[in-house]
């Protein structure tokens, strides 16, 4: 197969034109229909001057629309800057800045959102995004355009997407992926779940999230299928779903996890068709582990561990081995990646050393969009330096131990608390403020602000939360606020954050 991301669909159109691809609900697509909507996407694009290498943004929660327009996207030879569908106005000026993209894909619920959000060409829903002016179209627009696959010479090499991810230094930085990246990512995804054409998997992860993505594009590469569901607030709604539509995998982080555990019927409901479930996106706790191993029974449990700039996915437990003897650990190496524990100089560690957790293969992304200095950092001779500090034991088995970079996770998404940290004091109410992560059952971890206000007399902590409301996205929110008259320091001057979780 073509090392390139839409050939999935293509190639699944092709020999399974009839067989069905997406569900919502009581809707289905078949992989010749997500094909053909898709092709019209990327026609009316190339008409309207799109270029090659040009970036597109979509804004939209997962849909049918959204597929089509990811791989539509691609088959006009652009970019997919996909972004959350909860992305608040200065985030999505941010990201249109910053990418420089001059089209977007946008979902109903987030024209409404983002009312007044100005950028040249919208397609989406009839609701006015950028004052009207610009060119507007629909999907009806789209539908009426002709379904012959456009021509173009795009090959592995090019840029398929740029993700944007939290980053130490406060405004997220967009990774770069290439086809051959996300392509080499999902073949070695596919060899070691073992995907086939019969597979069907429960998508409640935003596709917008690398481990999203690739429940899709994987899915899509084996002519297997998915189920969409955006209701995971109503845990019980999805299980039922997962049972009806006889789905054969489920994909979530430790929240999710939790979730199905403790809020849910799913300890005492059985869903006969599924084979297996997997988890990455964070640690999860031991113990919340042990309980998913004995509710699952015989459905595989697979524990993996990866980065955005991996284009994923790094490593995977074999369920048998997290059954024997290597629960806590994040696995070995998946196929076609290499991974090593490093000192800051390079130098390969010996077994049970702790050290910087660097890996190299195909799927290592191109670097940082616009951003040399943090490329330089995070690319080096010898891999990408993923942040995260482990060991690897005397068989090659890798464990976390920490991680070195500044950051929150929170619901398996990377979270920087510089961003909230300057949203904070772009209010103009605060002196000084630090953000720490609170443990959160749920959550893995959730923002904790620590602040000093400006003016204690006429200091307005709800006016300050609803400044940030407006700011960042829902997840980013504090959800614990620490009023006080002056933050601990260290020596240097700097606030101690240490100080701060005691």
């Amino acid at each position: 197969m073509s090392r390139l991301v839409h050939r999935f669909l293509e190639s699944s159109a092709q020999a399974y034109p009839d067989r069905t691809a997406l569900l919502e609900g009581d809707r289905k697509m078949t992989f010749s229909e997500v094909d053909s909507l898709s092709n019209r996407l990327a026609r009316l694009l190339k008409e309207h001057g799109l270029q090659k290498g040009d970036r597109v943004l979509m804004i939209m929660e997962n849909s049918f629309e959204s597929v089509a327009g990811y791989y539509g996207i691609l088959k006009a030879g652009g970019v997919c800057v996909e972004v959350s569908d909860r992305t608040t106005p200065a985030e999505a000026a941010y990201y249109r800045d910053n990418s420089g993209a001059s089209t977007c894909l946008i979902s109903a619920l987030s024209a409404k959102r983002l009312a007044g959000f100005d950028i040249p060409c919208v397609i989406g829903p009839e609701v006015p995004v950028n004052n009207g002016y610009g060119v507007q179209m629909t999907w009806e627009d789209v539908s009426n355009v002709p379904d012959d696959p456009v021509k173009g010479d795009i090959w592995e090499g090019d840029l398929a997407a740029i993700v944007y991810t939290s980053g130490s230094t406060g405004r997220p930085k967009g990774v770069m992926l290439t086809h051959r990246n996300l392509c080499a990512n999902c073949a070695s995804i596919v060899s070691y779940l073992g995907l086939t054409g019969s597979d069907r998997v429960m998508a409640v992860l935003p596709f917008n999230y690398v481990y999203g993505k690739t429940l899709l594009n994987t899915h899509f590469m084996v002519g297997g299928s998915l189920v969409i569901n955006n209701r995971f607030a109503f845990p019980n709604s999805v299980i039922q779903d997962m049972i009806k539509k006889e789905v054969t995998g489920f994909a979530g982080v430790p929240s999710t996890f939790a979730i199905l555990l403790n809020r849910s019927i799913f300890t005492k409901t059985p869903i006969p068709s599924l084979r297996y479930v997997t988890q990455a996106g964070g640690a999860m706790a031991p113990a919340l582990t042990k309980r998913l191993i004995e509710i699952l029974g015989n459905v595989s449990l697979y524990i993996m561990y990866g980065a955005t700039e991996a284009s994923a996915r790094l490593t995977y437990l074999p369920p048998e081995r997290l059954l024997e003897d290597k629960l806590g650990s994040i696995g070995i190496p998946i196929p076609g990646v290499e991974i090593t524990i490093r000192d800051n100089e390079g130098t390969v560690l010996p077994p049970f050393a702790v050290g910087n957790i660097c890996a190299g293969g195909e799927n290592i992304m191109q670097g940082y969009w616009k951003d040399e200095e943090e490329t330089a950092k995070a690319l080096k001779p010898w891999g990408l330096v993923t942040g995260d500090l482990g060991h690897m034991d005397d068989e090659g088995f890798i464990y976390l131990t920490g991680r070195k970079k500044d950051m929150l996770k929170i619901g398996g998404e990377r979270v920087s608390p510089k961003e909230i940290e300057e949203g904070l004091i772009e209010s103009g109410m605060v002196h000084e403020v630090a953000v720490t992560g609170h443990p959160d059952e749920y959550l893995s971890e959730v923002p904790e602000a620590f602040i000093v206000p400006l003016d204690d007399k006429t200091f307005d902590l709800e006016a300050l939360k609803s400044f940030i409301a407006r700011r960042l996205a829902s997840h980013k929110h504090p959800k614990y606020w620490n009023v006080m008259r002056v933050l601990p320091k260290k020596p240097s001057g700097k606030i101690d954050k240490e100080a701060l979780k005691k």
